[in-house]
């Protein structure tokens, strides 16, 4: 008999794949995964790297503040906030100067940080300085920053 009788009709072996396109079709599934599995952690450092860079504009203004307890001005400037650096990072700022030495500078974080996102550097009246911040994620934190 023939391959090709009634008989053996519902007997065909089924068709085959080339191995080099089995080999390609695994390729991009993993490649998927891959991808996959990279973006969250793409986005969180995006989102660590943002709340570095705000800190490090706002810490670049702590020496106006220093200045500013030496000579006795308390009066609140732009140079106080690290203007205009500081507005690449910062939907909104803010900075406190009483005179009892307890300054702070707050900034709204913008970007991909979610928009919740705060810093906030305080001043002790001895001259420490503190980063408060309050964050969805404290592992997105710089490690000078403690979460809220």
């Amino acid at each position: 008999m023939h391959a090709s009788s009634p008989a053996h009709a519902g007997h065909l072996p089924p068709p085959r794949l080339r191995p080099w396109a089995a080999a390609a079709i695994a390729a991009s599934i993993i490649a998927v995964y891959i991808v996959m599995l990279a973006m969250p952690r793409a986005g969180s450092d995006r989102q660590r790297a943002e709340l570095h860079a705000a800190l490090a504009v706002l810490g670049e203004a702590i020496p106006w503040v220093e200045a500013s307890y030496a000579d006795g001005d308390l009066e609140p400037g732009d140079r106080h906030l690290g203007l205009p650096a500081s507005a690449a990072f910062c939907a909104q700022l803010s900075i406190h100067l009483p005179d009892n030495g307890r300054a702070r500078l707050t900034c709204q974080v913008r970007g991909e940080v979610p928009a919740d996102a705060t810093l906030i550097l305080q001043r002790e009246p001895l001259g420490t300085w503190l980063c408060v911040a309050d964050v969805a994620d404290p592992g997105w934190l710089p490690t000078a920053c403690s979460d809220r």
